[in-house]
This record gives C-alpha cells, structure tokens and sequence, in this order.
C-alpha cells in the first residue's frame, strides 16, 4: 500500500467532492402580475417587461442547481392600491402560487431600504419588485426567503438581518455549483409540486 504525504493527503481531500446525486424536481408555481398602473397608468414599459424576464431566467438557471423549476403564469389587469399603504387587490391574487407583482418602483411602505423587493407571507405568497431599484439578484434573494420559510412568520429585525446573509451566502454557493438543500425546505407549501 502506498501511502501518501501530509500534504498530498490534504491536497486530495480537498479536491474530492460527494458525487452528485440526482434530486426530485420541484416545482414553484408563480403567477406574474405587470403593474398596470405603473407609468401614470400605461403599464410597464417593453424594456421593463424584458428585463423581469431576464430576472427570472436567471433565477430558474440558478436554482435549477438545487432542482427547483418554475411553473410561471400571467394575469392581465393587475394594479397596486395605495391608500396610505399599498395592496394588491385580492381578485389577482392566487394561494396556491407565489404572486409575483411586477412595478417600476416600489412604495416607502414596502421597500423602506430602497432594495427592489419584498417578500411577504401568507394568507397569500407575494414578492413585490420594484424594477427601478432592483439588481441582478433581487429577485433570486426575494425567492429564497420563500423557499427557506422565512415568510411563513413575522420575522424580528435580528432574525430578517439572519435570513438575508444566509439566503445572500446561500445564493453565492449555488453560484458556485452547490446545491443548497435549505432552499428545499419550501416543499409543501401550497405553491410547491413535486
């Protein structure tokens, strides 16, 4: 038996990974929602309308990594209320989706930080992104807290503070190849099938 140095041992340790096993897909249903009242009324512009396209795209690339596929629907007519706060008539929205509602900037009431999103639980699934202020990997973190069950309580300040640097890493190791089996944690919510 041959055997190796300290260091040669560490080497190849390091460079030996798990082989990787197929995961069971699941699959996320969202339904699309394109402010209609976006632009004094005149809805989302064309290149604001590819742009959440190209969002999404990356996000079904990169989460396809820890086999999670996306089930997208549109619904036509949507609009945000603002009456002192923001909300999305109820006759949009759908429980066994995550609705995902499209604007180009987000009110102070939902986006107090200026991020371009926001993710909020239930009765309904909803992530707002305001297409102005969002960046490469809003929309793949807004996802993740859904994922990771962090919208399914009202989280404290320390606790979303958690859940943003864990999600952030989290979506840095999927870049990177890693499947991240905490973003399955999300089968079994209403908006999940195998």
């Amino acid at each position: 038996m041959r055997t190796l140095p300290r260091r040669a041992f560490l080497v190849a340790g390091v460079g030996c990974s798990r082989p990787r096993v197929a995961l069971q897909v699941i699959t996320v249903q969202v339904q699309l929602l394109f402010d209609l009242g976006a632009h004094d009324r005149t809805g989302l512009t064309p290149a604001e309308t590819s742009r959440l396209l190209r969002h999404q795209q990356t996000a079904a690339l990169e989460f396809s990594g820890s086999g999670i596929r996306f089930d997208l629907r549109t619904v036509g007519g949507a609009y945000l209320r603002k009456q002192g706060y923001s909300q999305i008539p109820d006759r949009f929205l759908a429980r066994d989706r995550i609705n995902l509602f499209v604007t180009d900037s987000l009110g102070y009431d939902i986006d107090r930080d200026r991020t371009g999103g926001c993710s909020i639980g239930p009765p309904y699934y909803k992530i707002f992104l305001g297409l102005r202020d969002a960046g490469e990997s809003t929309l793949l973190h807004e996802y993740a807290h859904h994922f990771t069950g962090d919208t399914r309580a009202n989280p404290t300040a320390a606790g979303n503070l958690w859940s943003d640097l864990r999600n952030d890493y989290w979506i840095r190791r999927q870049r990177a190849g890693a499947a991240i089996e905490g973003f399955r944690a999300c089968l079994g919510a209403p908006w999940t099938h195998l």
